[in-house]
């Protein structure tokens, strides 16, 4: 009999299309239990920023259903997906726990269903953002430039303020304590010609309390230009007349007792202390506020008009006067 079946073409093809249908309904029906990764995905709008925790938004599905089914995922992008919702009226930071659901599974085949996720649940902070402008202040220098030069002025270039969009309530923060930003300190070691830094990126610390510290970025272009010159010399301006200012109805026989011309001692750049005369500047004593009483010798500071750009007095100069002052009219002199 078995010989008879063997050799039996129909017996063969039946047996054949019975086969065929065991695979498939064990395709169709048997259920088969598989784990994929996949991440937590935010959509929210752009009137607020999303911090998620954990940061690394991984989440493991564990999932249940039909081996065809199970097989169809292969190539599929699944994704974890949370629509961020009620924010319009959100006026500070709102702490959200979202409960993973297989609602918000993406293109996951019908029949497949989600067992358990891994991590359970994620935790939203919903923080409304703000956009203020703030001014730049020019950054400071490290490092020594090539021997014999200084740091001169460090100014900023054409535009002077940033335009900044972060939570609300750190800029708040950063607008009632700071008022302003820092670019980095510009670095000028070794250098004996001007430099020009560009800032494309500044960031701000802001402390929004003794253990909560913010990173804002601007994003901005901003310009600096740093003066690199020639270290100041020391020079002498020889021979400078000193003359007085003083009321001539009020102060009678004023008398400069100390040196006078008066070699001055000036500082700056050696090209221009160099060339400096005394025809150049001007260098006299105020003595219009002085009292009716002071007939003593007295000291007067001396005032120099007339240095260029840059120069400036090495110390200050004091200068011994004498006089006589008239009182007056209706002030009655002090006597002996």
């Amino acid at each position: 009999m078995w010989r008879a079946l063997t050799h039996n073409w129909s017996m063969k093809l039946l047996a054949l299309g019975l086969a065929v249908l065991v695979w498939m309904y064990a395709k169709g029906v048997v259920i088969k239990r598989t784990e994929i990764e996949s991440s937590f995905e935010v959509e929210s709008p752009r009137t607020v920023a999303v911090v998620v925790k954990p940061e690394d938004r991984s989440v493991k599905l564990h999932l249940s259903g039909p081996a065809a089914a199970i097989a169809e995922m292969s190539g599929r992008r699944i994704q974890v997906l949370h629509k961020v919702k009620d924010v319009e009226n959100l006026a500070t930071d709102r702490t959200d726990s979202v409960l993973l659901d297989q609602t918000m599974v993406a293109n996951l085949p019908g029949q497949v269903q989600v067992v358990r996720f891994e991590p359970a649940e994620f935790e939203l902070t919903v923080r409304p953002l703000a956009t203020m402008t703030f001014p730049v202040n020019p950054p400071e220098t490290v490092g020594k430039p090539a021997p014999g030069y200084v740091v001169g002025r460090t100014y900023i270039r054409g535009r002077s303020t940033v335009t900044v969009t972060g939570p609300a309530v750190v800029l708040k923060r950063m607008q009632k304590e700071l008022k302003s930003v820092d670019p980095e300190p510009v670095d000028v070691t070794n250098r004996s010609e001007p430099r020009i830094a560009r800032f494309r990126r500044i960031q701000t610390t802001v402390h929004l309390d003794n253990t909560t510290t913010e990173r804002i970025q601007c994003n901005d272009l901003v310009e600096v230009d740093v003066e690199i010159r020639r270290a100041d010399v020391t020079g002498v301006i020889k021979a400078v007349p000193i003359s007085v200012l003083a009321d001539p109805n009020f102060a009678r026989q004023v008398e400069i007792t100390s040196t006078n011309p008066l070699d001055l001692s000036v500082e700056g750049p050696s090209a221009v202390v160099e060339t400096l005369t005394s025809d150049q500047i001007r260098a006299f004593i105020d003595i219009r506020n002085r009292k009716p009483e002071s007939n003593v010798p007295f000291f007067e500071k001396l005032i120099v008009h007339g240095l260029p750009e840059g120069v400036k007095l090495a110390k200050e100069e004091e200068l011994t006067v004498t006089a006589k002052f008239k009182a007056p009219s209706g002030v009655k002199k002090p006597g002996p």
